[in-house]
């Protein structure tokens, strides 16, 4: 009898926690986006501010709840000067009209666009439309999934042409995070100016961020900062 009482409470509360997971996923869906907005531009008036509290998932997880924790290293003229810890999180969200997509702002530089759109496969960046009178936001794609084990393609900095290259990482990447297999490395340089690196895990983000930058008059490239994952919570 008390065997068949202790089976029947186990199994009550099994049913109960079912219950409650069952509850929780379906009231945090997380949703895919595919849209492709590479080529698309917006005027100021067609991006606005909105609150949106939903979650997606996809080549970068994006809600308001998520966030990532860097070390970060700053050096002035490649001489180290300080650390702190900084969190990175997308509490900021706007939506463009025409196309009702969202897009997201992080808090923190770690080499991601300063207005990103991400769907399955890629992370797009709506920047402004360099030398027009008009602040108008071409979207074009800044990271993505790719055939093959590197490509080398055409982009910029906010002031200046570059060119980027994508590199899949064979080894794995250790960091007080964890370690981190299957990995791209994302790289812009532009010669005698500035090189930015992105480790990035798709389906997490970025486990790793170092920018080099040329003072004025000079054509050497000096470390200036390095912001190195140490937590993150996704959800």
């Amino acid at each position: 009898m008390k065997r068949t009482l202790v089976t029947l409470l186990l199994g009550s509360l099994l049913f109960v926690a079912c219950k409650k997971d069952a509850a929780k996923t379906a009231e945090d869906p997380c949703f895919l986006q595919t849209a492709n907005p590479s080529g698309r531009s917006y005027t100021p008036d067609s991006i606005i501010a909105i609150t949106y509290l939903q979650k997606h998932c996809g080549f970068m997880p994006l809600s308001r709840a998520s966030y990532w924790v860097y070390e970060d290293s700053f050096f002035n003229e490649g001489i180290f000067e300080k650390v702190q810890f900084d969190t990175l999180r997308f509490e900021n969200t706007y939506q463009s009209l025409s196309d009702q997509l969202i897009w997201w702002e992080p808090s923190l530089s770690v080499g991601l666009p300063d207005l990103l759109y991400a769907n399955d496969s890629a992370i797009f960046v709506a920047g402004y439309r360099l030398f027009a009178t008009d602040p108008i936001r071409d979207a074009k794609k800044e990271y993505s999934f790719f055939e093959g084990d590197s490509i080398k393609y055409i982009t910029s900095f906010e002031d200046n042409a570059a060119m980027g290259r994508s590199v899949k990482i064979n080894n794995s990447l250790h960091t007080p995070a964890g370690h981190f297999d299957n990995c791209i490395l994302f790289e812009k340089k532009s010669p005698y100016f500035r090189k930015d690196q992105v480790f990035f895990k798709p389906g997490l983000g970025v486990i790793k961020y170092t920018s080099e930058q040329a003072t004025m008059g000079s054509l050497v490239l000096k470390m200036k900062q390095v912001s190195t994952l140490v937590n993150f919570y996704l959800h």
